[in-house]
């Protein structure tokens, strides 16, 4: 919950004020997005993946990144003032960007510690649908994040909410909730790990492994990079899109409801998406999320106001789902 209302919070609007507040290019804008996306992926394969193979520390990653994050925040706003007043608006849009760089390089950390923790508490029975669990609370949280986030980011004036500082506050604030909450609850010693014969009995009991080939996982891998590809490619500059006075001329709080419309459909299939996985298979159901994330975009440029917008992003949601809830049992199941 605490991680996704993050994200709503902080990430909805930032795209928008990078290009229309600080001035920086389009392309300039969607760095952000991809460098930091670099970021997260170079550590988690290179190294906070290791760490957590060899000592078996994922709660410990959850804690160490989600304070780091805490304090990413706070430094990557002062940053961001100081840039301000002595190096004007386009510098300090890219510091912004450099900072959000390096907050994610580390706080990547606490995204693998989650998945691992997932893994080790859980049976390959239980995953799909506890995935589907966490992926409607995530959603719930998203949907907390962007509406506080449509409504602060005007907060004290034009932008205020990033300019003067309180969506970065809060972002810190809900790092640090997140922080103590592992702290106390799922700490090393209060839960008994999955033991490698847990998790050998409990692979014998499901089919899932016996109807994937290692071949086949990597051939699913490339096809989520694909799908990936194309939606990432699109997401930030939406935003941009339907901030222009035509043809959607969205406000912050349009902006919002539009982002909150994904979101809402996504609680709603992630938690019956166990269900439809019975039914029709993971295949099937993860199928569904490709085709639905294929022709999303497309219909975005059918889109002529808010409402229509806010119908047609939906579908993203639906999409994300499949591919969230699927995606990971798939993967979990495959992977050593």
């Amino acid at each position: 919950f605490m991680a996704m209302a993050r994200r709503g919070l902080f990430y909805t609007f930032l795209a928008i004020y990078l290009r229309d507040t600080l001035g920086l290019s389009v392309t300039a804008t969607t760095l952000y997005s991809s460098i930091s996306m670099i970021a997260n992926s170079v550590s988690q394969t290179f190294i906070w993946g290791k760490i957590s193979d060899k000592y078996q520390a994922s709660e410990s990653l959850v804690i160490v990144g989600e304070t780091t994050a805490m304090f990413g925040y706070i430094l990557v706003y002062f940053f961001q003032t100081y840039l301000l007043n002595t190096a004007g608006p386009v510098a300090a849009g890219y510091g912004i960007i450099a900072g959000l760089s390096t907050l994610e390089f580390f706080w990547s950390m606490s995204n693998l510690g989650w998945s691992a923790l997932i893994s080790d508490l859980s049976t390959p029975e239980e995953r799909g649908k506890l995935m589907g669990l966490i992926s409607s609370v995530g959603g719930i949280g998203q949907i907390f994040g962007i509406t506080v986030s449509g409504l602060m980011y005007d907060w004290g004036g034009e932008a205020g909410g990033f300019k003067n500082g309180p969506l970065f506050f809060f972002a810190a604030g809900i790092m640090l909730a997140s922080a103590a909450l592992i702290w106390f609850s799922i700490r090393p010693s209060k839960r008994k790990r999955r033991s490698k014969t847990d998790d050998s009995v409990s692979e014998e009991t499901t089919a899932l492994p016996n109807r994937y080939s290692p071949r086949l996982f990597y051939w699913f891998l490339c096809s989520i990079f694909i799908v990936g590809l194309g939606v990432n490619s699109i997401s930030q500059i939406l935003l941009m899109y339907v901030y222009l006075p035509s043809p959607i001329g969205a406000t912050a709080f349009d902006v919002a409801m539009i982002r909150d419309s994904a979101a809402i459909a996504m609680i709603v299939t992630s938690l019956s998406a166990g269900f439809i996985i019975a039914k029709i298979g993971d295949r099937k159901a993860i199928g569904v999320g490709f085709v639905l994330a294929a022709i999303t975009p497309i219909l975005y440029t059918l889109a002529q106001n808010v409402a229509q917008m806010v119908v047609i992003n939906s579908l993203s949601g639906v999409s994300t789902a499949f591919m969230n809830v699927v995606g990971y049992v798939v993967a979990s199941n495959l992977i050593p």
